[in-house]
């Protein structure tokens, strides 16, 4: 036997029983057992096999008979084919449904591991309390740009001050008009040990802790939105690296008032009381420092002195 009927569950000695029903028909079980060698249990068995699938009949005398073969399997196959299509779909809508299985094993490693995601975003209303908490889980040096006064005391930054007093370097790059506007805030994180430098503009303002992590705006540029933790090693290198090419390009805040430091600050666009502010010195120090800069390059005005200045720069280079 070819077991053609296998795909129905219907083994050889069942399809030799349906064969014989279709060439001699109105015969009675007991003869087809007979003539097929089998018992009367597997007879019964392969007769039930055939009656699932209404391949045969049994008629009131006992005796078998079946439809024509085409109507009969032409109908069988039809179902079969239905439940294969319907089957099908089932299986499609699966395949579908595994992009979203995925993201749920994703979500699912996200937070049951100890490393913290590569970009975490922070409502702008947590940024102190964010600020604080990378400063404690990170090591290195504290860079900083501030591109407008900032909004909190050193005092609400207990952290930081005291990774400060312990001997942490926080580099703070102020923009110059930023420093122009302000009432004594640069000073007081100067007197906590910060460093500080001015520069004329920042790209946008960000905080890197170390190379462990980043704090940077999510829109560029901007403070006034969300902002975003970054953790992608290559993405701090870049944020370090940006920052290390301003702060060598800013001016210096220095202790004293050295003319070198004093030109650089009024090359900023910085007025007397900002400069006075940055250089921890009186206004009036300040202005006697610049009449005597201009006397020492015999200029009248503060306009002939950066000329001056910057003609000599060009003679040097």
């Amino acid at each position: 036997m070819d077991g053609r009927l296998a795909v129905l569950g219907v083994d050889a000695i069942g399809e030799a029983l349906y064969r014989q029903v279709l060439r001699t028909p109105g015969r009675a079980l007991s003869a087809h057992v007979r003539e097929l060698g089998c018992s009367d249990h597997d007879g019964e068995r392969e007769v039930q096999q055939l009656r699932v699938h209404r391949l045969v009949r049994i008629s009131q005398d006992g005796t078998l008979s079946a439809d024509h073969p085409r109507a009969a399997l032409e109908r069988v196959v039809s179902v079969e084919e239905a439940k294969l299509a319907t089957r099908r779909q089932q299986l499609a809508r699966l395949r579908d449904s595994i992009d979203q299985f995925a993201t749920d094993y994703r979500v699912g490693q996200e937070r049951s591991s100890s490393t913290p995601p590569t970009r975490e975003r922070v409502d702008g209303a947590l940024l102190t309390s964010m600020h604080e908490q990378l400063a404690a889980s990170s090591v290195g040096p504290i860079r900083r740009t501030r591109a407008h006064p900032p909004d909190r005391d050193p005092t609400e930054y207990p952290t930081t001050v005291g990774q400060v007093e312990a001997g942490r370097e926080v580099r703070t790059l102020y923009v110059a008009s930023a420093v122009d506007g302000s009432a004594g805030w640069m000073q007081r994180w100067a007197d906590v040990g910060e460093v500080q430098r001015v520069a004329p503009s920042v790209p946008s303002e960000f905080v890197c802790f170390g190379t462990d992590a980043a704090l940077a705006t999510t829109q560029w540029g901007r403070s006034d939105g969300d902002w975003v933790i970054l953790r992608d090693p290559m993405v701090v290198a870049a944020f370090v690296e940006l920052f290390d090419r301003l702060w060598a390009g800013a001016a210096t805040a220095p202790d004293d008032v050295d003319g070198d430091g004093l030109l650089d600050l009024m090359r900023q666009g910085l007025k007397d009381e900002a400069i006075a502010r940055v250089l921890g010195v009186s206004l009036r120090t300040v202005r006697r420092r610049i009449a005597a800069l201009m006397d020492a390059h015999g200029v009248e005005t503060r306009f002939q002195l950066a000329l001056e200045v910057a003609e000599r720069a060009d003679r040097n280079r």
